[in-house]
């Protein structure tokens, strides 16, 4: 009976142990669920901000390129207002040069005609004289405005 008595309490010893390791070994699966549905949410949640930072990288793709054909396009415009600024530049500059050729032909036929209406003033006053002496009065001379 002692025998028994020993195998039951070495049955026993081994049962608790047994029962001791799978306490441990539900206790870790435990663990290990915990571990792993904390993994598996910080999955989730890195999932679910990599599609947001996808969506916004899109939406700074649409805007940089649309920023791109903005430039795109003000620098076209700034160019054709560069060729047409220079063409009106040289038209002004023509213009000018044009003025003052015209303005010095006026001057120089100004004074030809001052120099044309002293000589007609000259020839007056000779005339003028010439009647005077002829008729004897200086009294005209004085009536002709030099």
């Amino acid at each position: 009976s002692s025998g028994i008595n020993a195998e039951y309490g070495e049955l026993e010893d081994r049962l608790n142990g047994m029962s001791h390791l799978h306490l441990n070994w539900i206790r870790e699966r435990e663990t290990i669920e915990e571990r792993c549905s904390k993994v598996q949410a910080d999955c989730n949640n890195y999932l679910n901000t990599i599609d947001r930072l996808q969506g916004d990288l899109e939406v700074m793709r649409r805007e940089v390129t649309t920023a791109y054909e903005k430039e795109r396009q003000t620098r076209v415009k700034n160019k054709a207002l560069a060729s047409k600024l220079k063409t009106e530049e040289d038209e002004g500059k023509k213009l000018l040069v044009m003025m003052e050729h015209k303005q010095d032909h006026f001057n120089h036929e100004i004074r030809k005609k001052e120099r044309e209406t002293m000589q007609l003033k000259e020839r007056l006053s000779k005339k003028i004289m010439e009647k005077a002496n002829v008729k004897g009065g200086v009294k005209a001379l004085n009536t002709i405005p030099r």
